[in-house]
């Protein structure tokens, strides 16, 4: 009984967090309060450093990394919202994105080293994919919130940029990034900017070859168990 429970709750763990993400994106944008907001994603930020760490025990580094990177992101978003002068607050939302950016490829690294080591194809190893496919896109969104701050014309929003809080801004730019990602290309938001469409480009070719990556890897674990 004791040597199959941490098996059973390993199989739920990146089906939640699956889960948790898509709460965060659906009440995130409803929420009017910014701290409620921001708290909503630390937490959602939380729950995906700890459930990485506990896919990889045998992390070294790379655990101490992903922590101190998490910190860091956690120490700037709490000074951009502290009583504290513009220039600092733009410069700990810097810190913050910044931070953010290798901290969330270290989180995709962990994953899908979590599912290419598993070696067996389970329902939890589906979710993780899963999460990984998402944090590819709130990747690309930090970028492009990176990208517009640097410069206000580097797409066409719905609304000028000017007239949307950092809240709603963050929305548009990730539903952007995934459906760019996807390769669906409603066309409300466009990139204006060549390095506004370069990035749309990578991150739509990155998003294909990923989806052909994840499908190769299944289909041999699907080959594999079948053989055993």
């Amino acid at each position: 009984m004791t040597n199959g429970g941490p098996a059973i709750h390993r199989e739920w763990w990146f089906t939640q967090l699956t889960l948790f993400i898509w709460a965060w994106m659906l009440i995130g944008p409803a929420l009017e309060d910014r701290w409620l907001t921001h708290l909503l994603l630390q937490v959602c930020l939380l729950n995906a450093v700890l459930t990485t760490l506990k896919a990889n025990p045998e992390w070294g580094l790379a655990r101490g990394v992903t922590i101190g990177l998490w910190l860091l992101a956690l120490a700037g978003s709490l000074i951009a919202f502290a009583p504290v002068p513009r220039a600092w607050e733009r410069f700990a939302l810097g810190i913050e994105t910044l931070s953010l950016l290798p901290l969330l490829a270290l989180l995709a690294a962990g994953i899908l080293r979590f599912v290419y080591r598993s070696r067996r194809l389970t329902i939890d190893g589906v979710f993780a994919t899963i999460v990984v496919y998402m944090i590819v896109a709130i990747f690309f969104s930090r970028l492009y919130l990176l990208l517009l701050g640097l410069d206000p014309q580097a797409f066409n929003l719905p609304l000028p940029a000017a007239g949307r809080t950092a809240q709603l801004l963050q929305v548009d730019l990730l539903y952007y990034s995934l459906i760019t990602q996807c390769s669906v290309g409603y066309g409300d938001i466009l990139p204006v900017s060549e390095a506004a469409r370069m990035l749309a480009v990578i991150q739509a070719v990155v998003g294909q070859f990923y989806m052909a990556v994840v499908v190769a890897i299944f289909v041999g674990m699907y080959a594999t168990q079948r053989r055993d």
